[in-house]
């Protein structure tokens, strides 16, 4: 790492944006309003998600930049010096701050090391909740239970009718539920979405239970007693940690590169025979812009190695996906890893008729070994809407939940992906964070949806310095 170099190459490339007379305001159709060139704005962005340059420095850049640009943009009649409010200020606000909405945000402080275990226990439930009274009807199909230092919750999918059978939002009415342990202590239940997307929901029990309860009696209005088993244990799969040797520069273009994957299904309507002959929606355009300038900031920071292959195989995603403007020196190479290979071949042979799985849900409590400073728990897969969603708890290190650029979220620090039992890789990242003290609650969106259910999912949980594979079984349900 050589932060001299990095503000160096920094200081230059913008002083070359400067000389260019042919040099647009703007270039980037994702920051109509910010006057720095893309490139340069990028490469910033890069140098100080890596850690090499530090965001007063960066934005004091930017700021020159910007000051340079609007005076050589304003209308001739009202040229005047934009006010500078002190070094590394702009009177239009810092330019990464400004552009906070659309950029990764910066990892996080650290928050401390995984708490132990503990008296932490995490069981697969997958049982249905079915409740009716006249105004409402449905079912919370539970996928999982935790009981951490945060306090105890169900993890669940849900589902509403009016009492026509007509299917809405309305949230299930769990205060009027009654549930009792085998002990004969009450509960109550209370609703908390906690930044998960679509169905699910986190159901928390009030007040705190035992560590060690046997069973849950649930008592929805109009129906019976369900019985929760809570002796069986979350699953331990036997996982296969290894060491990887990952620069920051390369974990930062490999995410870059896994969200270009992901994007490219969500944007584009029609995939042809070809994917190079079709179109790229302005979105995916957007994300691989300024590329080359991020590779040769990294490069000059000394946190990419010149030999690296990631940026080839960026290069070779890239072209793949018909994009031309990157600005990536290297050559494209044919080596890319097997689940970026597995995507590309998902959408070269997609066809329009193919349909995703029905809505169901899975029962999921699996714990996996510490990575990056987190432990990751799987709690539960659900299909929904056409979507494949994945519930989980991240513990310790807890990254900063703000999303950025494109959906690019740089501060979750591990890459994951999921293999279902028909070999094909899907790519897992972040769709809805809630933050309490040592933990979140993470939802994880599958990409591309599961097209039927699987008895297992093989993860790959991939960090700087190590990454996990485990296998987890699936224990299905399916909505009525």
């Amino acid at each position: 790492m050589n932060r001299e170099r990095a503000e160096t190459y920094l200081r230059l490339l913008a002083e070359a944006e400067l000389r260019d007379p042919s040099l647009p305001a703007p270039r980037s159709g994702d920051a109509p309003f910010v006057t720095a060139a893309i490139d340069v704005t990028r490469a910033a962005w890069a140098l100080t998600v890596v850690g090499v340059l530090d965001l007063e420095t960066a934005e004091a850049i930017l700021a020159d930049v910007e000051l340079a640009l609007s005076v050589r943009y304003r209308p001739p009649a009202t040229v005047m010096a934009p006010a500078r409010l002190g070094p590394g200020h702009f009177a239009g606000g810092r330019p990464l701050t400004r552009m906070s909405h659309l950029m990764p945000g910066l990892p996080a402080p650290a928050s401390g090391p995984v708490p132990p275990d503990g008296a932490d226990r995490y069981v697969p439930v997958g049982q249905m909740i079915l409740f009716h009274d006249e105004r409402v009807s449905g079912e919370l199909d539970v996928m999982s239970y935790a009981h951490t230092a945060g306090g105890a919750r169900f993890t669940a999918v849900w589902r509403t009718r009016d009492p026509l059978g007509a299917r809405h939002h309305a949230l299930p009415p769990v205060e009027a539920f009654s549930l009792a342990d085998d002990r004969g202590q009450r509960y109550g239940l209370e609703f908390a979405a906690n930044g998960r997307p679509g169905s699910s929901c986190d159901l928390i029990l009030h007040p705190d239970p035992p560590p060690d309860i046997g069973w849950l009696e649930i008592t929805a209005p109009g129906e019976r007693a369900v019985r929760v088993d809570l002796a069986r244990r979350a699953e331990r799969p036997e996982p296969h940690v290894s060491q990887v040797t990952l620069s920051s520069g390369e974990h930062l273009l490999t995410r870059i590169a896994e969200r270009l994957l992901a994007l490219a299904p969500e944007h584009r309507m029609h995939w042809q025979p070809q994917l190079a002959t079709a179109k790229l929606a302005r979105p995916v355009a957007n994300l691989a812009t300024g590329l080359g300038a991020t590779v040769a900031a990294l490069e000059a920071a000394e946190v990419l190695p010149p030999l690296s292959p990631v940026p080839a195989r960026l290069a070779g995603l890239c072209a793949s996906l018909g994009i031309d403007d990157h600005g990536i020196a290297a050559a494209p190479a044919l080596d890319l890893p097997e689940p970026w290979l597995s995507l590309l071949a998902h959408y070269h042979r997609r066809k329009p008729e193919a349909a995703p799985a029905g809505d169901g849900f899975a029962a999921v409590a699996a714990a996996l070994p510490d990575l990056e400073g987190i432990r990751l728990v799987l709690l539960g897969l659900h299909n929904y809407d056409g979507g494949t969603w994945m519930e989980a708890l991240v513990r310790g290190q807890l990254p900063d939940p703000r999303q950025r650029v494109l959906g690019l979220d740089m501060a979750f620090p591990v890459s994951m992906w999921v293999r279902d039992g028909t070999g094909r890789w899907h790519a897992a990242r972040p769709a809805g964070w809630f933050h309490g003290a040592d933990e979140a609650a993470l939802t994880l969106r599958l990409t591309p949806p599961l097209t039927r259910s699987c008895a297992w999912l093989d993860v790959l949980a991939t960090g700087q310095s190590a990454e996990v594979r485990a296998t987890v079984p699936l224990c299905w349900g399916f909505p009525l």
